[in-house]
């Protein structure tokens, strides 16, 4: 509501989709760089004149590959989450300045010394090389560690909620599993790439000496540590509040509890988003781990380009599916217990320290704010009539027309970061023939604050959950009451009810039965 809306699409989708391009490129630029190191040091002591002119090309196609393309989304993400979660955006700026100032050196350092370490091939002494090689490796890894930390703060931002302080939100409960992930992550992706890199080659007998070096070395690693650390992050969210389990539709916290919700999921419980992407990247994960033994037992001497594709792609729908799941365990909230995915702020819980530095004392964008005031009171980039005065207006046809309108705005302002009108995640099937008391209704109870054991509780319990309308993972409405039902009329009239808003709305602020009014629908 402070900065304009950008008018896209399922703008979220645009966020995963340069998200997963750059993370899936991201960390194979840091496996990579440990890869190119260690096999360099390898072919030295074994004067193994083959592997090491293999390594001196995978450093070119290295280079391209994450100096050009990576860089390209990197500055691509910043671009696309300023323009769709600026006010996340501001937030994450202001409190992790000196996380970013670090994580920009190292980023600097990395670009450097990687253009060095593939010019410096016949210009270093091979000590030297390898030296400038270790300095990319650990400055890369280093990016990632800082990158993480704020990643997982989004999710679990633990006792900064109530200490306001940069080391209680960047070392939350999910960042160790996530950085030991992440890595063994990075180190599966090298060896991936690696394997495609020698699919072009001609050579069987480098075909063979990559297949066993990558497949069983970096590959296989990946496969068993990976799922342990899930484990461990998935029991860290738990503990740190966020209903995984429920989230995946599983009926325990354990893992065979969770990969039987996931072959099993039939829509009616969990959240389907986040049971897809979860099954996504268990199917895929097996296709690597499957498609590797099989180069490695079958196939190590005369794979090619194809296969090694193939296997490329299926790490990153693997990468992505995770990514996704992610993201989608952190719903409603673009930084957990303290923004929702709209924006809107939650009051600061009782016994905070300090305001963050960008937040006023009397935050306009806090959601008990909003809910006095009105949204519109506050979004200084709209300019339609105010819902009271929207309803308030005698000609049935003015009225109806008006709430429409302002519907329309708050539907824009309050859902537009995770709805459209028909596409993704489209909001027109799921309203239709809803009438506007039903809609208001469901409006009312999207999700409502509750603690650990959960009983009723207020928005600044420092230990907060959320109970939400049939588990679908929204956030509450943030209007007040008239414009709450502004915007149930311009969802029915959507759903299909073309005399939405000619009724009357009651002092208690629901409308008066009318024509057309549908069926009534109850959370």
């Amino acid at each position: 509501m402070n900065y304009p809306i950008w008018q896209v699409p399922a703008p979220g989708l645009v966020i995963a989709l340069v998200s997963i391009a750059h993370v899936f490129i991201s960390h194979f630029a840091v496996g990579g760089g440990l890869f190119l190191v260690l096999t360099e040091r390898r072919a030295r002591q074994r004067n193994d004149a083959l592997l090491l002119a293999y390594v001196r090309r995978l450093s070119r196609f290295f280079l391209l590959l994450t100096l050009v393309f990576g860089a390209v989304t990197g500055v691509g993400i910043w671009f696309a989450i300023g323009l769709v979660h600026p006010q996340a955006t501001s937030s994450l700026i202001n409190t992790f300045v000196w996380g970013w100032a670090i994580e920009w050196t190292m980023f600097i350092t990395e670009i450097v010394a990687a253009m060095v370490y593939y010019y410096g091939w016949d210009r270093l002494p091979a000590r030297t090389h390898l030296t400038v090689g270790w300095i990319y490796f650990i400055t890369a890894w280093g990016s990632l560690a800082v990158i993480t930390g704020i990643l997982t703060y989004m999710m679990t931002p633990g006792g900064w909620l109530t200490e306001r302080s940069f080391w209680s939100g960047f070392l939350n409960e999910t960042y160790l599993p996530s950085l030991v992930m992440r890595t063994f992550v990075c180190v599966g992706l090298a060896g991936v790439y690696a394997l495609l890199a020698a699919s072009w080659s001609g050579d069987p007998r480098l075909k063979s000496k990559v297949a066993r070096y990558a497949g069983l070395g970096w590959v296989l690693p990946m496969a068993v540590v990976v799922p342990l650390s899930l484990i461990w992050y998935l029991a860290a969210a738990a503990g740190a509040g966020i209903p995984a389990a429920e989230i995946l539709g599983a009926d325990g916290t354990g893992l065979p509890a969770i990969l039987k919700a996931l072959f099993t999921a039939d829509g009616t419980t969990g959240h389907p988003v986040a049971q897809r992407a979860a099954l996504t990247t268990i199917v895929a994960a097996t296709g690597v781990i499957l498609m590797t033994l099989f180069l490695v037992a079958r196939r190590r001497r005369n794979y090619g380009p194809i296969f090694t594709g193939l296997l490329t792609f299926l790490a990153l729908v693997a990468m992505g599916g995770g990514e996704w799941m992610r993201a989608d365990l952190r719903k409603p909230y673009v930084i957990g217990g303290f923004m929702f995915v709209n924006g809107v702020r939650l009051p600061p819980p009782a016994g905070a320290i300090r305001a963050p530095a960008d937040i006023q004392v009397n935050d306009p964008y806090a959601l008990d704010v909003l809910r006095r005031d009105g949204m519109l009171a506050h979004a200084r980039w709209s300019q339609v009539q105010p819902a009271a005065e929207a309803a308030a207006l005698e000609e049935p046809e003015a009225r109806a027309e008006a709430l429409f309108r302002t519907g329309r705005e708050l539907f824009k302002l309050a859902c537009t970061k995770c709805h459209t009108t028909d596409g993704y995640q489209g909001i027109r099937p799921l309203v239709a023939g809803r009438s506007t008391s039903g809609l208001q209704t469901i409006l009312g109870h999207l999700a409502r604050p509750v603690n650990r054991e959960g009983r009723e509780t207020g928005w600044d319990d420092p230990d907060l959950r959320l109970a939400t309308w049939r588990g679908r993972r929204m956030p509450p409405f943030p209007g007040n009451q008239a414009e709450q039902y502004a915007l149930a009329v311009y969802l029915s009239r959507l759903g299909g009810d073309d005399r939405a808003g000619f009724e009357r709305q009651q002092a208690h602020g629901s409308p008066a039965a009318g024509p057309g009014s549908g069926r009534e629908e109850t959370p």
